[in-house]
Order: structure tokens, then sequence, then C-alpha cells
């Protein structure tokens, strides 16, 4: 009979593995990384390719081709598109980003045949209908007016502003982009920049393989290296602190960036463990502090961005009106005492297996496992690169967080940006 006033015996599996997954090099010059499932009755497919943000000749290029690809291709408008996926129970998600965009289409195994021809098109013969972006450039226009009342906006695009500078991470869509922009600028885009920069492709599920790489080998271009945009513009290396004010701001929104290390990096696992000690999860310190303490926000916290040109640190928050100089001294204050004051045995190895935890819980999935694997591609990280990572993470010891922190985390570096 259980003892219930003893807590029960937890046992934790540290082990991690690597991602099994197939790759295959087709003809056309395209990798192919896929995991297969026969007990699914679902597959995806994703095209990786360039002509993100970091290529655009002409600003919104990017965003506008990407999120057009389902407006209309030869001899289909967008409602014979839309209807085509639909009744085969098939979806297909646009995303497009600051380096890389993709394409990709969720179906029924017993579905794959019909829909994915059709769906490789969309990517080989976009045509861009003029009224289509009208219409998207004229809603992301009306966004923008709303978005231009909210504290929450400014914040962020002032310090991407900060951060970059003149660089294209730092440059957001004004209205006169989405006013300039025509069919013209997104067909150049797409030719010069996405159709023939296909970086992989990934494929999950219960899927025919054979059917699937003749099908990528027979409609899609051959790939060849083509010279990537030369990007001009640099970032800004100095600290800086910008505050703006918004007429009947119900929020103060604050946010604090600046440049770190990238996943190659010897230290970068000790910066991951760190950046969670501070402010990485709901048990941070910065949610115990300005949250569950002192109540002036609903949530805080720091993360870890990777792009290809840079790795950052930001920490955001939406707080209390009139709150933000108060948070800002609170954060630097949380910071002194990583900088000086060991860390626990307990609090370290709680955010230790925190972490892992995090890790094998999001990984259950063949769709979260073949996310894996294009984050390594992506990146070009090893096979090996998590259960490295996770092996560093647990190897790491309080003075080690201590040092990395003050190296990284230094006030004199921060860009800060308050509005209110």
């Amino acid at each position: 009979m259980p003892i219930r006033s003893e807590a029960p015996h937890i046992s934790f599996n540290k082990q991690i593995k690597n991602i099994c997954y197939d790759t295959d090099s087709l003809s056309n010059n395209i990798s192919l990384y896929s995991i297969q499932d026969k007990s699914q009755t679902v597959c995806g497919v994703e095209i990786l390719f360039g002509g993100g943000k970091i290529d655009e000749l002409k600003k919104g290029a990017s965003f506008f081709s990407t999120n057009l690809l389902k407006a209309g291709i030869k001899g289909y408008d967008s409602h014979q598109i839309n209807n085509f996926f639909e009744l085969r129970g098939a979806f297909v998600q646009l995303q497009s980003g600051l380096d890389i965009n993709s394409l990709s289409l969720y179906c029924l195994s017993s579905k794959l045949k019909e829909t994915l021809p059709f769906f490789l098109n969309l990517f080989n013969e976009p045509i861009f209908p003029d009224e289509k972006l009208a219409q998207l450039a004229s809603r992301k226009e009306q966004e923008l007016d709303i978005n231009l009342q909210k504290s929450s906006y400014w914040s962020s695009k002032l310090i991407k502003e900060a951060l970059f500078g003149n660089h294209p991470y730092g440059q957001v869509l004004e209205k006169e982009d989405f006013q300039s922009i025509t069919p013209s600028n997104l067909k150049d885009h797409w030719s010069s920049f996405s159709l023939n920069q296909i970086k992989f492709i990934t494929a999950a599920g219960d899927f025919d393989k054979a059917f699937l790489k003749s099908a990528i080998e027979t409609i899609l271009e051959k790939q060849s290296k083509k010279v990537a945009n030369a990007v001009k513009g640099a970032f800004s290396t100095e600290p800086s602190n910008t505050t703006k004010t918004l007429l009947n701001s119900k929020q103060t929104s604050l946010k604090i960036s600046f440049q770190t290390i990238n996943y190659l990096h010897p230290h970068y696992p000790t910066l991951s463990l760190a950046n969670t000690v501070f402010g990485g999860y709901f048990g941070s310190r910065l949610m115990q502090s300005i949250r569950e303490d002192k109540g002036l926000t609903y949530g805080i916290g720091s993360s870890i961005q990777h792009l290809k040109k840079s790795s950052y640190i930001q920490i955001s928050a939406d707080i209390k009106m009139g709150a933000g100089n108060e948070v800002l001294e609170l954060i630097k204050v949380e910071l002194d005492k990583i900088h000086n004051n060991k860390i626990s045995d307990t609090e370290l190895n709680k955010v230790k297996h925190y972490l892992i935890g995090e890790y094998r819980s999001s990984n259950q999935t063949i769709f979260d496992r073949i996310n894996r694997v294009k984050f390594l591609k992506i990146n070009n990280l090893s096979n090996s690169y998590f259960a490295n990572h996770f092996d560093s993470i647990l190897s790491v010891e309080a003075d080690q967080i201590r040092e990395v922190s003050k190296v990284q985390y230094n006030p004199s570096l921060f860009k800060s940006v308050l509005v209110e």
C-alpha cells in the first residue's frame, strides 16, 4: 500500500537519441529528407526555398510572392485552387521568413497522388494576379492602421531598427510599400530568388516514396547554384535607449535586445541553460519576480533568436501602464543576481530536467521529428547535434552559467525600447 505522506519516486530518462530519417538526392539537384510511418493515415510535404526578405530588391516582394502562391496558376484561379484542395481534404500552408520561405501540403495518404502534382505546380507556375495582390495589399494596409495604435507593434518595429540598423532584417513594411508593390516585382523576385533556390524538401507520414521522388523530379525545375542578392546595410553595434509615447495607450511594451553567439559556439549550451533560468520558462526568475511577486505583467520572457546572419537575445514584456522603467530596473537586478550569485544545485537541476523534458515532449509525433530534421538542415548542424547539445547541458556547472552570463548578458550592450 502506498504511503500517502511521501512523494512518489520520480525517474527521469535523460537520454536523447539521434533522429532517424532518409536522405535522397534527386536528379534535379533537390535533396529530399523523409520519415515514413505506415501506421499513419496522413502525410505532409514541405518545400523550403530561398527568396526571403534578405534577398529582396523591392520591399515586400518576398512576403507577397510567397503568400500569393495560391492566388492563381496557369489555368486555375484562386477559387478553383481552393476547391481542389478542399474537396480532397487537403491543407496548404504558406510561410514567409527573413531568410527562408516554405510551402507545405498536408493530406490523407490516399489523396497524395491526386494532390501532390497540383501542389508542386503552385510553386512552379504562380502568376500573381493583379486583383489578388491589390486585395492582399489593401488588407495588410488596414492591419497596419490598427497596429499603429498598439504599443506592442511599435516596440517590435523599433527594436528591429535598433538591432539591425539599415540591414533588411531591420526593415518593416510601411504603407508606401503596400501601395507601390506590383505583380512585376513579384515575378522578378520569384524568378530571381525563389524558383531556382529550393533548399530541400521534407516529407513525413505514410507516402509512396517512389511516386514522391518521381513527381518532384518531373515537375520541379532542376536547381543550380545561383548568386544570392548582395545584401547592403550593417547591424548597429552601439547600445541605445528608445522611448515612444502613444496617445490613448492602455499598456506599456518593453523590449531589450543584443547580439549573442549561435548554435555552433562551444558556450551555446551554457547560454541556453542560463537564458532558461533567467527568463526562458514559466518558472524563470523574471516571471517569478516581475509577474508573481510584483504583478506588473501577465508574462515576461527572454528568448534566443537565430537568423542566417545574426543571433540575438530578446527580452519582451507587455506591462502595466507607466511601469516600464521599474521593470527595466528589476530586469537588471535579476541579471545582477545571476552575474554575482551562484545558482543552487536544486534550481540548476530543475531547469536541466525542464529543457530535456520539453524537448522530449515536443518530439512525439512524426511531424515533430521531421521539423527537427528541417531545423538541422536549415542551420547546417550535424545529425548528432541534439544529443551533443543536451549532453553538454547536463554537464554545465553553476560557475559556468555565471561566467557565460557575464559575457553574453552585458547591460552595456543593451538596446532597449519602451513604448507607452
